[in-house]
């Protein structure tokens, strides 16, 4: 199954995605953590983007878009895999479309996780107390809150186009609650 976990930042796309990968026995392909690795391990693409992460910024498409297409050629992901932070944009998208389509894949379910926004905020600031990550400071949430909502319609309005289903799911409350309904939805569009 190739499934887009989609999703305001501090939604609990990383956390939800680990946990279906389990249950599906495919990849999760968080964009953030490959370029955050990229970016730790001091490669020439980590130099390059490491200013525009810790600014907040969006890495260029070209830049993202390369990396996801070779991740995806991995031999674990050959049945699907969990994409998380990608795509971001409607042309992220048409891409994506574009190179799976070329091997034979396609995307099967976009899972949209709704959390209202000021719980988005608590929890981006306890990850940023707890993980010291420098992409959520106050200013970089702000401004990656405000670049969702503009780029997020486009994005489901293209798969929506192209006859993916597209499942809403609360994001709100705990961990295994969200979990739950997840799985329920998942099982849902296996089984309308």
């Amino acid at each position: 199954m190739m499934c887009i976990l989609f999703g305001p930042p501090g939604s609990g796309k990383g956390t939800q995605a680990e946990l279906i990968t389990r249950e599906l026995d495919v990849p999760h392909v968080s964009t953030g953590e490959l370029l955050r690795a990229e970016a730790a391990a001091g490669t020439p693409l980590g130099r390059e983007v490491a200013p525009l992460l810790a600014a907040g910024e969006l890495v260029p498409d070209a830049v993202v878009e390369r990396l996801v297409q070779v991740r995806l050629e991995a031999p674990d992901a050959a049945a699907g895999a969990i994409l998380d932070g990608y795509p971001r944009t409607a042309p992220q998208a048409r891409n994506l479309s574009s190179f799976l389509s070329g091997t034979g894949r396609r995307v099967d379910v976009v899972l949209v996780l709704d959390v209202d926004e000021q719980g988005l905020i608590e929890r981006l600031s306890r990850r940023a107390a707890e993980q010291h990550r420098a992409d959520d400071n106050p200013t970089s949430i702000a401004e990656r809150m405000a670049e969702y909502r503009q780029l997020s319609e486009p994005v489901l309005d293209f798969y929506r186009l192209e006859g993916v289903q597209i499942l809403e799911v609360d994001g709100s409350g705990d961990v295994g609650a969200v979990h739950t309904r997840i799985v329920q939805a998942l099982k849902s569009a296996e089984h309308p």
